[in-house]
């Protein structure tokens, strides 16, 4: 199991322990090691601009040293602050049972980096009671939010997850769940400091997609949908491939292989996989 079951998932994934979803109303006192819903508003689990600078300029220099030491401070941040896992859809319909109240709003990441309007940006999912508080957010939520009984949750998240979406939980001051969005790469600001960056924001989830070259008719349906850089395709043999290394277990490209060549494993059961997240 990742770290975060093992810490907060009470015997199960980290995600499916309801007392996660159960931060106290309203007033939040600081206990030692937790952050506030304030302190993990907005951007605060992301680094800032500069601090990617300086993690870009270290191993331009060649530091390794220091870029380490960046990564690591990166990570440690994220783990008490807004730190995430990438769920396959039969994941996020089984969590949406332990969310309340459930609101869909405008995606921060989208509004940074392709300057969307609210109107079209509409992807990201928050939950708990922080919602009632929305009008107090930071001005990237400011195009409202729309409450969602948990049926059309489960309808926006499955039409989310068909059009190319992979979906990614996140903590909102760990170990409290809160947020659930719909990510693609270059879109999506933690993909890219995960992909591009190696800061680890947040963590791969507990599958690996497999293909079975014997069943894939090389029809390349998959490999757009691969927000990870994980899937090609072997030209040589005419098949998808997959890089079990890159591969998030997001399961996008199960849900199109029309052959049923590709196929979910868990990761803990991989000797080599085990613990990479």
């Amino acid at each position: 199991m990742c770290d975060m079951c093992v810490d907060h998932g009470d015997g199960m994934q980290w995600h499916f322990n309801a007392a996660n979803y159960a931060r106290r109303l309203y007033k939040i006192r600081k206990e030692s090691g937790e952050a506030t819903g304030a302190e993990i508003s907005g951007l605060a689990g992301f680094p800032q601009a500069d601090e990617i600078l300086e993690l870009i300029e270290a191993l331009d220099r060649g530091d390794m040293d220091a870029h380490e030491s960046l990564l690591r401070e990166y990570e440690s941040k994220a783990r008490r602050e807004m730190l995430g896992q990438t769920l396959t859809i039969d994941e996020v319909l089984r969590a949406v049972e332990f969310m309340y109240p459930i609101a869909r709003m405008t995606c921060m990441c989208r509004k940074i980096t392709e300057a969307l309007p609210d109107e079209e940006n509409q992807t990201c999912i928050g939950f708990g009671p922080g919602l009632y508080k929305w009008e107090r957010w930071p001005e990237t939520y400011h195009g409202g939010i729309e409450f969602l009984h948990p049926d059309d949750a489960r309808e926006l998240l499955i039409e989310l997850n068909k059009q190319g979406f992979a979906q990614i939980m996140f903590t909102m001051g760990t170990p409290y769940i809160g947020g659930l969005c719909s990510c693609q790469y270059p879109g999506c600001l933690a993909i890219r400091e995960r992909l591009d960056y190696g800061i680890k924001g947040f963590w791969k989830g507990h599958d690996v997609a497999r293909i079975d070259p014997n069943l894939c008719t090389g029809c390349g349906l998959c490999a757009p949908r691969c927000q990870f850089k994980a899937m090609s395709f072997d030209p040589s043999r005419g098949v998808a491939f997959i890089d079990p290394f890159r591969c998030f277990g997001c399961g996008l490209c199960v849900s199109v292989c029309e052959s049923g060549a590709i196929t979910l494993e868990r990761r803990e059961a991989i000797p080599t996989l085990a613990n990479v997240w």
